[in-house]
């Protein structure tokens, strides 16, 4: 949070300079504190709903905002989504090696960092990639679909259940529990088969 909370300070600040740069060439300001920044954005807000520039410096503190207040809402829970995998080198060996870290991220997030080298990641590929390899879990269809949707696939159950009455999806047993179900993998493959005009 603390680096998203600087990075939002910062380029509010050189946004606040850019504008007194623009606005006021013959005036130029230094501003000392974000807080300074801000004041003085809010007060050349007159000013600057006439600029066409302003909806994109809107549009990028309004993000930027956004990243801090997510950061600071994160729960507390975090997921292993597998090894970092990162190309690291040893500079006293030259020798490059692969980051044999966790990579882990809160449920809501779409980033995750390795616990080892501390790279970012995007888990919504992390996650794509766990459930095209989840063969060995075996759900009712529902489930399967219910998961999926919370991934960012728009299954629809009913339309799953078709595929399954047509012959695409086939069930497969656990063996543990002796139960018939669906592996996310298998409804994956379907899904991603299909034409986007047809989903």
């Amino acid at each position: 949070m603390a680096e998203r909370l600087g990075e939002y300070e910062r380029r509010l600040t050189e946004l606040a300079h850019w504008v007194n740069g623009r606005e006021e060439p013959k005036h130029l300001r230094i501003f000392t504190t974000t807080f300074h920044a801000a004041e003085y954005l809010r007060a050349m807000a007159h000013h600057l709903r006439k600029r066409e520039f302003v909806a994109d410096i809107y549009l990028e503190l309004r993000d930027l905002e956004r990243r801090v207040i997510s950061a600071a809402d994160r729960p507390i829970q975090k997921r292993p989504l597998g090894e970092c995998g990162a190309l690291l080198m040893d500079d006293a060996t030259n020798v490059i090696t692969r980051c044999a870290g966790v990579v882990e991220g809160h449920e809501t997030a779409t980033t995750g960092r390795c616990r080892e080298c501390h790279r970012e990641h995007d888990l919504t590929q992390r996650i794509t990639d766990r459930f095209a390899q989840a063969w060995h879990h075996i759900a009712p269809l529902s489930v399967v679909v219910r998961a999926l949707n919370d991934a960012g696939y728009p299954i629809k159950y009913e339309r799953a259940k078709k595929w399954a009455q047509r012959g695409k999806l086939h069930p497969r047993c656990d063996l543990k529990s002796r139960q018939e179900g669906h592996s996310p993998a298998d409804v994956l493959i379907v899904f991603q088969s299909i034409p986007l005009s047809k989903r």
